[in-house]
């Protein structure tokens, strides 16, 4: 995935999901980011990234970038409200040892450590929904979580406004059905 050309005087920052559309709600953080991709421009340019599974092959996102909003799921201890949106940055998500309830969300934490002991990386901010399902196998998502991609969505454009980007809607929009119709079939016909 190429970079964008940003002017030195802006803040290399990206918004990258992450997760597996395999399994119903572990898909969030990569239908959020099409969202975000199909339904607003931004100023200035920002990067938009499918991260996937990729897990420790993302480390060169981290180091890339001042600004990096990571789109996932969470796991919160016993307050699992389906659907309920959480804001953290790196240093808090990294001190949550309940987090570390499923292999992914053991990975995403293992690339972060990996990454500062690397270097320099991104100022990471984890925006996260609570899901109800990813076990699953389901191009789909959960009612819950279907329901508040709003509030995930709106935490994301905050975010960014206070790193100074403008977020302005699309003339066409895309609907999160279409993405999701979008994805499976190109799954399909792999």
């Amino acid at each position: 995935m190429a970079f964008s050309e940003v002017s030195s005087s802006h803040p290399r920052i990206a918004v990258m999901g992450v997760g597996n559309i395999l399994f119903t709600d572990e898909g969030i953080g990569i239908y959020a980011t099409e969202f975000l991709k199909q339904n607003y421009q931004f100023s200035p340019a920002i990067d938009l990234i499918d991260g996937g599974t990729l897990g420790m092959n993302l480390i060169h996102y981290y180091q890339s970038y001042d600004y990096l909003l990571l789109l996932d799921t969470i796991s919160v201890g016993d307050a699992k409200i389906p659907g309920e949106v959480y804001s953290l940055s790196s240093d808090i998500l990294q001190g949550m040892g309940q987090y570390r309830q499923t292999a992914h969300e053991v990975e995403v934490l293992q690339t972060l450590e990996l990454g500062a002991l690397a270097g320099e990386i991104a100022q990471v901010q984890i925006i996260a929904m609570v899901p109800q399902d990813i076990e699953t196998v389901a191009f789909e998502l959960t009612r819950p979580v279907r329901q508040n991609i709003g509030l995930l969505i709106n935490s994301v454009i905050q975010q960014l406004k206070t790193l100074g980007v403008t977020v302005t809607p699309s003339t066409t929009a895309a609907t999160l059905d279409a993405i999701i119709e979008q994805f499976s079939q190109v799954s399909a016909s792999a």
